[in-house]
This record gives structure tokens, C-alpha cells and sequence, in this order.
């Protein structure tokens, strides 16, 4: 080779690297645009086949559209980083107390083997199992109504555009870390999950951690919090218990509902409305027997539940023929010691006509088995308690409760901000390192479960 034509070549060597590289990007631009039409073909599509399965494609097409109909899970050789960082995350969801399988199940073992179609619909498969794991991992596997009227938690929702770019850009795991439960006792039931040997209670764990998912991820600076399957309530500030007491709770049949609120106000020396379900189910029958039972016992009997309905006697009235169903009559305890509500109560409104109170009945607070109420929480030793609230409140009616109660006029006094109160049922609970559980009493166990382990 001559001197000229070593010069020659290496004039040359730069337009050759810079054609060699060009051709090379032009073939990872063919063959993302080949991967982009596989996805692309089904941008319309609510639902594809794919592998004996059907993919609901409609809740992640958005993100394709925005990305350009760029893969995150798969190239040309099957899954890539990002997508086997995903199957890593579903294939240990049974950390988290869910089932990988219904994620993944299903999924080819030899993705590199996969081309065209089949490849978009790895894609898309996953994109949805990401989603659906998400959601799951967030707001709960389970809808938290399970079929019950008296649990009203709102689902929480995610975007499911945003989750997936934030998926693309920082991956599942990090992803799916964040989105799950932030709560002390959530992490402590996935410890527990890990080191108990029994089936049994590893379910009842299960179930317990997916009720955690149900409820908001801040329950509040301050909140009291109601633990129905167990008695108790607790007063939490910053993270901490700063009070703990018992609570009479809703029988077998009058279900204390599941829901979270905020107590606005309290009212000492409260009178009590009787609910139309207790005057029909309870008093009608002993009316029916003695129309002075009202009487005898201090109420008062109204002619309809009017603002202005007048006073009546129940002597005036054949009970024999009032329908137990719909009754018509308002009955109220005026305030006073032998009322049904003691001499306060904690009122956050809601369709339930559920609140805290206390109770004339304060040796039932010595039973173990205190699912004794209407539905409403019995509070034990209350005076106490709301001087607590007002006192965290900041409110100078905590040094005035005595005052209030010796007026025996009924008053109402308002939180300057709302308390945030959860009414939750937790059969397994995690104190000091050590797994408690607690009686089913009202068979939500075995709703969720039936849920989440496959039986309906």
C-alpha cells in the first residue's frame, strides 16, 4: 500500500465511522417503527386476543399515543431491562399478600422468541398487569364494599398515563414502593405474612393488609382512630397513641359501618332521637303491651317528625295498628341521667346516624365481648376523652366541660378544625412485634376472603 493511499484512507475514515453509524441508527429507527406499527395496529381496540387470553388494551392506549407508540417492556429480543424489572416485581407480589398469577399467569416463558404481533401483545399485556398491580398494590385488590352497604370507602384512583410514564422513567419497583400503604401497621402485617408458617393466619393477614389499602394514606396529623373487631379506639398524634380506651360497638345484626369522617362538634347533655327501626322493632311491641311504657320511662312522643310536630300522648294511639316498618312517631329521652347517650356525644353527620357517645350503661365497658350497641360507638369514660379533643383542639371549652354539664341544657360545642375520625375493622394487629387477631364478629374476613383467595 502506498504512502498516498494510507493518506486516502484516512481522510476517508471519519465519513465511513459517520456512514457506518448512520446506517446502524436507521436500523434501530426500522426497527422501533416495526415495534411502534405492532402496537399501533391496536390503538382503537378496547379489548385484543392474545395467547388464549383477552387484554384490556383501552386503559393503556393513552400512554402509547402520547409515547409514540414506544415500547416500555419489550425489544427486539423479548423483554427488555425494564420490562424483566416488572415480571421481578409481580413474581414477588406475594409479599404484599397478592397473587402473582393474577398478573402474569399466562405469560410465555421464551419472550425473545416473540415477534410481530405476538410481541405487541406482551407489551400490552404488561403495560396492563403494571396497571392492574398498581391499582391493586393502592386501593385495594378487592372493591371495599364487598357487597356491603355499610362499608363506604371510596376507591382510591390512579392516572394511568402518568403511572406509566413514571414506570418508563423510574421504574416499577420504585414505582410500586411508593404507591404502597405508608402505614406502620401495613409494613408490620407484611413482616408478620413472612414469618408465619400457619395458612390460616397468614389469610387472616391478607385480608387485614388489603384493609389497609382501602384507607386514605394520611389519616391525619390527629385522628382517633376505631378499631370495631377489637373494642378500641385510639387518640393518634404525629404517629403516636396518646390515648387508648374501650368502645362498646355494633351487634351482629346492627353492624357498626366502615367509613372515615371528621367529628365537627360535640353536645353534652344530649337528648336521644330514637331511630324508626328501634321505635318499630323494639318499642312497638311494648307499646302494643303498654301504652304507657313512654311514659314510665321519661319520653316524649311526637306526632310526626316535623320540626313543629305537637306533643302527643301514647294513650291516644292503637299501637295495634301501626305499622312497625314505617312508623310515623317521633320518640325522644330528653337529656338527663338515665339517658341512652350519657352526657356527651361526638357527632361527625353522616347517612348512618352513627357517632360516639357515652352510655347509661357503663359496667358493659367491663365485658370482653362488647358488641353490644345499635350501631353507634359507646365511648368509655368520654368526659375524659372530649376534654382530650378540645384540649388538641385548642379550644377553651377543655377547661369548661364541667360548667357545661351543670347547666343540664343541652349544648352543642364545635371543633375550631374537624377530627378526623376512621371507623375500621381490623381482625389482626401487630403490637410490640407480636401478632394479635381478634374474632370475626361480623364475617368481613370471610367476604374479603372469599375475594381475594378465589371463591367467587
Amino acid at each position: 500500500m502506498t504512502p498516498g493511499s494510507t493518506a486516502k484512507i484516512l481522510r476517508e475514515t471519519p465519513r465511513l465511522i459517520s456512514t457506518v453509524l448512520l446506517a446502524a441508527l436507521a436500523i434501530a429507527v426500522m426497527a422501533g417503527q416495526v415495534r411502534a406499527a405492532g402496537v399501533q395496529a391496536f390503538a382503537n381496540a378496547q379489548a385484543i386476543k392474545w395467547r388464549g387470553g383477552v387484554i384490556q388494551v383501552d386503559t393503556v392506549m393513552p400512554f402509547y399515543k402520547r409515547n409514540g407508540y414506544r415500547g416500555i417492556w419489550t425489544g427486539n429480543d423479548g423483554l427488555s431491562r425494564r420490562g424483566q424489572e416488572l415480571v421481578n416485581v409481580l413474581e414477588n407480589a406475594w409479599l404484599d399478600g397478592l397473587d402473582s398469577l393474577d398478573y402474569i399467569g399466562g405469560m410465555p416463558g421464551r419472550t425473545e422468541r416473540l415477534r410481530g404481533d405476538e410481541l405487541a401483545g406482551l407489551e400490552l399485556f404488561l403495560s396492563s398487569a403494571a396497571i392492574r398491580f398498581a391499582r391493586d398494590m393502592y386501593g385495594g385488590r378487592t372493591t371495599p364494599a364487598v357487597s356491603e352497604p355499610d362499608i363506604v370507602i371510596p376507591r382510591k384512583k390512579l392516572d394511568t398515563i402518568a403511572l406509566l410514564g413514571s414506570m418508563d422513567q423510574n421504574g416499577p419497583e420504585t414505582v410500586i414502593d411508593r404507591l404502597r400503604p405508608t402505614h406502620e401497621q401495613y409494613h408490620a402485617l407484611r413482616k408478620a405474612l413472612l414469618k408465619t408458617p400457619d395458612p390460616g393466619v397468614q389469610r387472616k393477614i391478607i385480608v387485614n393488609m388489603e384493609r389497609w389499602r382501602w384507607l386514605p394514606r394520611k389519616l391525619g396529623d390527629v385522628h382517633v382512630f376505631v378499631n370495631t373487631a377489637a373494642f378500641l379506639m385510639y387518640t393518634r398524634q404525629n404517629g403516636n397513641d396518646i390515648d387508648k380506651r374501650r368502645v362498646i360497638v355494633g351487634q351482629k345484626y346492627h353492624k357498626t359501618p366502615m367509613f372515615s369522617d371528621n367529628i365537627k362538634y360535640s353536645e353534652f347533655n344530649p337528648t336521644w332521637t330514637v331511630t324508626p327501626s328501634i321505635a318499630g322493632n323494639e318499642m312497638l311491641p311494648k307499646l302494643r303491651q303498654d301504652p304507657n311504657y313512654l311514659k314510665k320511662r321519661g319520653y316524649d312522643l311526637y306526632a310526626s317528625w316535623k320540626e313543629d310536630a305537637p306533643r302527643m300522648s301514647a294513650t291516644q294511639i292503637d299501637w295495634q295498628s301501626v305499622d312497625g316498618k314505617h312508623f310515623p312517631y317521633k320518640i325522644v329521652q330528653p337529656a338527663g341521667p338515665a339517658n341512652a347517650l350519657g352526657q356527651v356525644k361526638f357527632l361527625f353527620p353522616n347517612k348512618f346516624n352513627v357517632y360516639l357517645h357515652d352510655t347509661a350503661n357503663r359496667e358493659l365497658f367491663s365485658q370482653s365481648d362488647r358488641a353490644l350497641s345499635h350501631g353507634c360507638i359507646r365511648v368509655d369514660k368520654p368526659l375524659d376523652f372530649a376534654q382530650l379533643l378540645y384540649q388538641l383542639d385548642g379550644n377553651p371549652a377543655a377547661g369548661q366541660i364541667s360548667q357545661i354539664l351543670a347547666t343540664k341544657q343541652t349544648k352543642g360545642v364545635n371543633f375550631s378544625r374537624p377530627i378526623p375520625v376512621h371507623l375500621t375493622y381490623f381482625t389482626a394487629w401487630v403490637k410490640d412485634g407480636k401478632l394479635q387477631t381478634f374474632d370475626d364478629i361480623y364475617g368481613r374476613d370471610l367476604l374479603v376472603g372469599n375475594i381475594l383467595f378465589g371463591r367467587v
